[in-house]
Parts: C-alpha cells; structure tokens; sequence
C-alpha cells in the first residue's frame, strides 16, 4: 500500500525514533511518499533551528529517497470541497494540514501520521499510527 509520511513521523526518524526507523525501513521504497507541504514544515524547522546548515543537508539527503507529492488540481478540488464542509460544521484545521491530507486523498494513499486529532477529521482519509504515545 502507498502511503504519505507526515512531518511528524519525518522528524520521528531524522532523530532516530528506533520504532520508526524500523516501520519506514521495512516499508518498500517505492510505496513511501511525502507532499511539497511535509517538505516545507521540515524546511523550516530547519531554517528556525540553531544548526541551520547540518539540518538543511540531512534533510536534502534524507528526503532523496522520497517520491514527493505536489499540490495538484485535483488536491485543489479536494481541498476546496473539505475546507468548505469543515466550515459549515465548525471544525476547521489549519491550511497545512488540509493541504496536506488533500494531497493523501486525491491520490488515493493512506497518510502515516500521529496528528489524529486534525486527521481524523477529513471524509476519506485512512491515517496509520506507527508510533504509540
């Protein structure tokens, strides 16, 4: 099964989180994806960080061995349409987030993510959980 890795599950393995670092080794390559949006959460954290430079080249390596996901029409659409419904019912999450899960559901992956709280929320979306907190 395809899935998309949430920033946070990223950052789970830049440090070394072993559980982790198992699941996304074991995990085929080629059905292992990020989005631009990951990509830019983990790009500033970078930028916001003390170790600027070290951080930037182990991301840019780490990232290398990822198919990244863009923000295409039919995310767009997806995106528009949840937006517009998470609206009506009052349970708005933020751009990022969405964007994010739009991109999972408009290409009909799971999103790998411990941020349930936001998830759980979108019609159509299947989020794993590969860490227990």
């Amino acid at each position: 099964m395809n899935v998309v890795i949430d920033s946070d599950i990223l950052i789970y393995f830049l440090k070394g989180q072993q559980e982790i670092v198992d699941k996304l080794s074991a995990h085929p390559i080629e059905n292992i994806f990020t989005t631009r949006i990951n990509v830019t959460e983990l790009l500033y954290g970078a930028f916001n960080s003390a170790k600027v430079a070290q951080n930037m080249a182990k991301i840019s390596a780490f990232l290398a061995n990822f198919h990244i996901l863009e923000f295409d029409e039919k995310a767009s659409m997806t995106f528009a349409q949840e937006k517009a419904r998470l609206k009506k019912n009052g349970d708005l999450i933020a751009d990022m987030d969405l964007m994010i899960a739009s991109i999972t559901v408009a290409n009909g992956f799971a999103l790998v993510s411990n941020n349930l709280k936001h998830f759980d929320r979108i019609s159509g979306l299947a989020v794993e959980r590969w860490l227990e907190k």
